[in-house]
Protein backbone atom coordinates (compact mmCIF):
# COMPACT_ATOMS: atom_id res chain seq x y z
CA UNK A 1 0.00 0.00 0.00
CA UNK A 2 1.38 3.40 -0.78
CA UNK A 3 0.14 6.36 0.33
CA UNK A 4 0.06 9.45 -1.69
CA UNK A 5 1.34 13.39 0.03
CA UNK A 6 1.91 16.77 -0.59
CA UNK A 7 3.64 18.32 -3.98
CA UNK A 8 6.94 19.32 -2.56
CA UNK A 9 8.23 20.72 -5.47
CA UNK A 10 7.09 21.66 -8.99
CA UNK A 11 8.18 22.93 -12.45
CA UNK A 12 5.84 24.63 -15.85
CA UNK A 13 7.68 24.61 -19.03
CA UNK A 14 6.54 25.65 -22.37
CA UNK A 15 8.00 24.75 -25.94
CA UNK A 16 11.52 24.01 -23.24
CA UNK A 17 11.27 27.19 -21.98
CA UNK A 18 10.83 27.38 -18.13
CA UNK A 19 7.82 29.59 -17.09
CA UNK A 20 8.33 32.11 -14.45
CA UNK A 21 5.74 33.27 -12.31
CA UNK A 22 3.28 30.93 -11.88
CA UNK A 23 1.66 29.39 -9.26
CA UNK A 24 -0.44 26.58 -10.69
CA UNK A 25 -1.58 24.16 -13.43
CA UNK A 26 -5.29 22.42 -13.58
CA UNK A 27 -5.10 19.32 -15.47
CA UNK A 28 -7.49 18.40 -17.34
CA UNK A 29 -10.27 16.27 -16.82
CA UNK A 30 -10.89 13.43 -18.66
CA UNK A 31 -14.83 13.09 -19.32
CA UNK A 32 -16.18 10.11 -21.96
CA UNK A 33 -18.58 11.79 -24.83
CA UNK A 34 -21.72 9.54 -23.75
CA UNK A 35 -24.74 8.76 -25.80
CA UNK A 36 -28.43 8.38 -24.51
CA UNK A 37 -29.93 4.45 -25.22
CA UNK A 38 -33.42 3.99 -25.01
CA UNK A 39 -35.88 2.16 -26.17
CA UNK A 40 -37.32 -1.88 -26.22
CA UNK A 41 -35.55 -4.12 -24.18
CA UNK A 42 -33.79 -1.80 -21.44
CA UNK A 43 -36.07 -0.03 -18.47
CA UNK A 44 -35.32 3.87 -19.12
CA UNK A 45 -32.37 4.95 -20.77
CA UNK A 46 -28.93 4.68 -19.82
CA UNK A 47 -26.48 7.46 -20.93
CA UNK A 48 -23.57 5.38 -22.37
CA UNK A 49 -20.12 6.42 -22.95
CA UNK A 50 -19.06 6.07 -26.39
CA UNK A 51 -15.61 4.08 -26.84
CA UNK A 52 -12.69 6.35 -27.25
CA UNK A 53 -14.69 9.74 -27.09
CA UNK A 54 -13.78 11.81 -24.96
CA UNK A 55 -15.14 15.42 -24.70
CA UNK A 56 -13.23 18.82 -24.61
CA UNK A 57 -10.57 18.70 -22.14
CA UNK A 58 -8.93 22.31 -20.75
CA UNK A 59 -5.39 22.52 -19.12
CA UNK A 60 -4.97 25.60 -16.91
CA UNK A 61 -2.29 27.63 -15.12
CA UNK A 62 -2.55 30.60 -12.74
CA UNK A 63 -0.27 33.08 -12.43
CA UNK A 64 0.93 35.91 -9.63
CA UNK A 65 1.56 38.69 -12.76
CA UNK A 66 2.64 39.12 -16.03
CA UNK A 67 5.79 38.76 -17.49
CA UNK A 68 8.16 38.26 -20.90
CA UNK A 69 7.94 34.17 -20.06
CA UNK A 70 4.18 33.61 -19.53
CA UNK A 71 3.09 36.35 -22.09
CA UNK A 72 4.73 33.72 -24.83
CA UNK A 73 1.63 31.41 -23.39
CA UNK A 74 -0.69 33.73 -25.52
CA UNK A 75 0.51 33.20 -29.05
CA UNK A 76 -1.57 31.33 -31.47
CA UNK A 77 -0.68 27.89 -32.54
CA UNK A 78 0.19 24.14 -30.99
CA UNK A 79 2.15 24.66 -28.08
CA UNK A 80 3.93 21.80 -26.08
CA UNK A 81 3.70 21.97 -22.42
CA UNK A 82 5.24 19.89 -19.67
CA UNK A 83 4.48 19.91 -15.83
CA UNK A 84 7.53 18.30 -13.99
CA UNK A 85 6.53 17.94 -10.21
CA UNK A 86 7.13 15.74 -6.96
CA UNK A 87 5.22 14.39 -4.45
CA UNK A 88 5.27 12.36 -0.80
CA UNK A 89 4.52 8.73 -1.06
CA UNK A 90 4.50 7.25 1.90
CA UNK A 91 5.52 3.27 1.45
CA UNK A 92 3.71 0.21 3.47
CA UNK A 93 6.90 0.07 5.54
CA UNK A 94 6.58 4.11 6.37
CA UNK A 95 9.01 5.57 4.48
CA UNK A 96 8.60 8.31 2.84
CA UNK A 97 10.29 8.75 -0.57
CA UNK A 98 9.75 11.55 -3.34
CA UNK A 99 7.62 9.91 -6.48
CA UNK A 100 8.79 12.22 -9.58
CA UNK A 101 5.90 12.69 -12.10
CA UNK A 102 5.64 14.41 -15.54
CA UNK A 103 2.54 15.30 -17.58
CA UNK A 104 3.02 15.71 -20.91
CA UNK A 105 0.61 18.47 -22.89
CA UNK A 106 0.08 19.54 -26.58
CA UNK A 107 -2.10 22.70 -26.60
CA UNK A 108 -3.94 25.58 -28.11
CA UNK A 109 -4.50 28.84 -26.04
CA UNK A 110 -7.82 29.71 -25.59
CA UNK A 111 -7.75 32.19 -23.01
CA UNK A 112 -5.08 34.26 -21.65
CA UNK A 113 -6.44 36.76 -18.35
CA UNK A 114 -3.50 38.75 -17.50
CA UNK A 115 -5.28 39.37 -14.18
CA UNK A 116 -6.26 42.91 -11.97
CA UNK A 117 -4.04 45.65 -11.17
CA UNK A 118 -4.84 46.79 -7.88
CA UNK A 119 -2.10 48.02 -5.08
CA UNK A 120 -0.29 45.67 -2.87
CA UNK A 121 -2.19 42.52 -4.22
CA UNK A 122 -0.99 40.01 -6.93
CA UNK A 123 -2.62 40.60 -10.33
CA UNK A 124 -4.19 36.44 -10.24
CA UNK A 125 -4.02 35.61 -13.97
CA UNK A 126 -5.05 32.02 -15.38
CA UNK A 127 -4.40 30.48 -18.92
CA UNK A 128 -6.34 28.04 -20.30
CA UNK A 129 -5.40 25.31 -23.25
CA UNK A 130 -7.56 23.83 -25.29
CA UNK A 131 -5.60 19.83 -24.71
CA UNK A 132 -5.21 17.73 -27.99
CA UNK A 133 -2.57 15.88 -26.23
CA UNK A 134 -2.33 14.37 -22.69
CA UNK A 135 0.61 12.28 -21.33
CA UNK A 136 1.03 11.36 -17.77
CA UNK A 137 4.91 9.57 -16.92
CA UNK A 138 4.68 8.21 -13.44
CA UNK A 139 8.68 7.56 -11.45
CA UNK A 140 9.80 6.93 -15.76
CA UNK A 141 6.26 5.12 -16.45
CA UNK A 142 3.71 5.96 -18.94
CA UNK A 143 0.68 5.70 -17.21
CA UNK A 144 -1.48 7.51 -19.77
CA UNK A 145 -1.82 8.69 -23.34
CA UNK A 146 -4.55 10.64 -24.86
CA UNK A 147 -4.14 11.58 -28.39
CA UNK A 148 -7.38 12.97 -29.90
CA UNK A 149 -5.40 13.75 -33.19
CA UNK A 150 -4.59 10.18 -33.97
CA UNK A 151 -7.19 7.95 -32.36
CA UNK A 152 -5.02 6.98 -29.51
CA UNK A 153 -6.40 6.20 -25.71
CA UNK A 154 -3.37 4.23 -23.67
CA UNK A 155 -3.74 3.39 -19.86
CA UNK A 156 -0.97 1.44 -18.36
CA UNK A 157 0.38 0.15 -21.71
CA UNK A 158 -3.21 -1.02 -22.73
CA UNK A 159 -4.51 0.94 -26.03
CA UNK A 160 -8.01 1.27 -26.10
CA UNK A 161 -8.59 2.43 -29.09
CA UNK A 162 -6.23 0.20 -31.47
CA UNK A 163 -9.40 -2.20 -32.87
CA UNK A 164 -10.63 0.88 -33.79
CA UNK A 165 -7.68 2.57 -35.84
CA UNK A 166 -7.36 -0.94 -37.67
CA UNK A 167 -10.67 -0.97 -38.27
CA UNK A 168 -10.10 2.93 -40.31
Amino acid sequence: MIISGAVIAHRFLADSVDIADYVSCQLPSIESATNEIKGAGILGSIDMPMTGQINAMTFSVTARGINKSNANLAKPGIQKLEIRFNRDVTQSDGSVIPEGSKVFINGVNKKYDPGKVEQGSNMDGSIEFEVLRYRQVINGVETLLIDKLNYVYKINGVDYMEKVRAAL
